[in-house]
Order: structure tokens, then sequence, then C-alpha cells
């Protein structure tokens, strides 16, 4: 059992009411209850599946701290005293209010999604806990890019748990008070035991993805036109890039590939995704021959290696409850735990003429 000395993150969440969370799962509780309960994995409510669960992040953290009373791993504790908490969780299920309730079911009126975002703000900005600290302390997940469209810039102030900051400005999300956190991979996790050797596996590359999503899809236009027509290189499309394919590579043992100049990856603090990923600048992409030319130059050694290195670190974007020691939800709190020191520092300049 952990307890308060010994976890690195002391969180307090707030005890709102389903309708922001686990409600949104269609748990209505028994009377007053506030939670489900966790001790009975047959009486948690699952999330949805397919393109629901790769933004489920809200869901595993919040499951994560109600069972702060089991045996798990000792990184962040569930406090009953927000006074004893280093940072405050919001329990607000905002990829799900997204995805389910972001149209409202009548021309006019406001979206069930809507309504609880500003709900949220009302409720937060009235709470002394945000309040003593310009909500620089508090937490909320919102994984999914469109979701907390219209409160985050009134929550700003708080930490985010994001996919990326693709969507954000640098004001309201940023690397240095934010946390980037992996989706949760659709593909089922391969067994390191099981994984295809280097000779079991026939394709050179893999693609997956629409070749265009909104305002993205310049580079995989180039990049299709080079390689369609070569035999070893494999395209499937689906109706998203959605950058959930980095993480089904990983939990299914490939070595990515990510042709990015600028792109945030999770914990990158502590993991080098160097020894199990290829990065290429976006400007070689257009030299002829240069990525098959790459591809083909990587020898079995060097495979292997990376391989190795990819099933080792399979583990650290693993979502699953209970959480396991060094597993997605349990790195998402370090992570957390390591902003407090910068959060710390934003408390300290928001205190500065409290009292003047």
């Amino acid at each position: 059992m952990c307890d308060t000395k010994q976890a690195l993150l002391r969180v307090y969440i707030y005890d709102l009411t389903p309708e922001f969370h686990f409600g949104l799962l269609g748990w209505k509780g028994n009377g007053k209850e506030m939670w489900p309960n966790v001790d009975m994995q047959g009486h948690i409510p699952s999330y949805p599946g397919a393109l629901n669960l790769q933004h489920s992040v809200e869901y595993w953290l919040t499951l994560d701290l109600l069972s702060s009373n089991i045996t798990r791993p000792c990184t962040s504790i569930r406090v009953k005293n927000s006074s004893e908490a280093d940072v405050v969780f919001v329990p607000f299920f905002s990829s799900l209010s997204y995805n389910r309730h972001s149209r409202s079911p009548r021309k006019g009126k406001v979206s069930l999604n809507r309504i609880l975002q500003d709900k949220v703000v009302e409720f937060l900005r009235s709470r002394h806990e945000w309040k003593i600290n310009g909500g620089v302390d508090h937490v909320i997940v919102a994984h999914y890019p469109n979701s907390m469209l219209v409160a985050r810039k009134k929550l700003s102030s708080a930490m985010f748990v994001l996919a990326d900051f693709g969507r954000y400005r640098t004001k309201i999300a940023n690397i240095e008070k934010d946390v980037i956190v992996p989706y949760k991979h659709i593909v089922r996790t391969l067994d390191a035991k099981n994984s295809p050797s280097f000779d079991q596996r026939y394709l050179l590359v893999y693609f997956q993805g629409a070749i265009y999503r909104k305002s993205g899809g310049t580079i995989r236009q180039v990049l299709y036109n080079l390689l369609k027509n070569e035999k070893d290189v494999h395209f499937t499309f689906g109706n998203t890039p959605s950058s959930n394919r980095l993480f089904d590579a990983i939990s299914s043992h490939c070595i990515s590939v990510i042709i990015s100049d600028d792109f945030e990856l999770p914990f990158e603090d502590v993991l080098d995704y160097s020894k199990f990923c290829i990065f290429i600048r976006s400007s070689y992409v257009v030299r002829k021959g240069y990525l098959l030319n790459l591809f083909r130059g990587i020898k079995e050694d060097q495979w292997i290696k990376m391989w190795k290195r990819l099933k080792e670190f399979t583990k650290h974007f693993e979502y699953q409850y209970p959480s396991q020691p060094n597993d997605a939800a349990d790195m998402i709190w370090q992570a957390i735990a390591r902003k407090l020191l910068f959060m710390q520092l934003k408390v300290h300049r928001h205190n500065r003429y409290r009292t003047s």
C-alpha cells in the first residue's frame, strides 16, 4: 500500500457529479454515489471502443486515482484534503464529451458538450483551490484536439494533458507547463516472445492513414507518389491519419519512421526515441531515392538492436487498470511530477502582489 510520504505526487480530485465523468458512460450509481466502486472490476463502467478509445486518457487517470487504496505504483496518491495536495485533478471526461455530445440534438440549441464546459469553468472559478493560485496547480485532461475548445482559454493557467500542441496557441498550451501523453493504441499488443523476427517481416515500409487530413498531408502525398510502385512498400488508407498509429506501430513492435521537423513526443525528457524510431527531416523526403536507400541500408543487426529496445519500451504506452509500474498512466503522473518546480515558480509569481 502507498502512503502520502512515499508517493511522488499527492493529488486532490474534485468530487464532480457523474454528469462530468462516469455518467457520460451511462453510469448512474445508487442515490448520491459520486464514483463507481473501482475495487470490483465488474462494477467499473467500460469506455466505448473504436476511435473513442484512443483518447481515453482521462478515464485511466481517474480510475488510477480512485484506486489509491489498492496495490499499484506509488507514484501518485489521492489525498482527501486539497491543502495536502501537490496538484488538483479535474475529472472531466472532455474527449468523450466532445466525441459524443458536441452536436446539438436540435437546431439553435446548445450542445451538451458546451454546457458541460461552461459548468466546469463556473465550478472551478468558484473554488477556493482555484482562486488561491489562479489554477496553476490544476490538471485538466483535454486529449482530443477539439475538446475543451470553449473553455481552454478561460482555464489556460492550468496544466493541460494533451495529445499535441497542434490546435493550441502558445499562450494557452506549451511544453513548459503542459504534458504530452500517448494515445491509447487500437491494435492488440504483441507478446514480446511472439514478435516476428527480421526474416519474418516481408514488408519494407507500411503506411497507415489517409493522405490528407484537414490542413495536413503535403509530405504524405510526396511519399505516396515516390513509393506507390515499390513492391515492398504497402499503403493502407483509413479516414484519418490520427497519430495513434505511432502507438499502434510501437505495440506491434514495428520500427516507426517519423518525418517531421517539429513533433512533440510523450515522455521524451526521459525516453530516447532514437533508440527505437527513425527520424527524418521533412526536407529530405523529396530527395530522389533518399528514403528507399535509407530503409534498405538498415542492416539486420541494426534493426534487431532497435527491435529489442522497442520491446522493452512498449510497456510505457500501455493504459490498463490496475496501473502497473512505468505503464502509460504511471508515466503520466511522473511527467506531471517533473513539472512541479515550474508550477511552483508560477505560483510564487502569482503571489507576488497578494499583500500589496
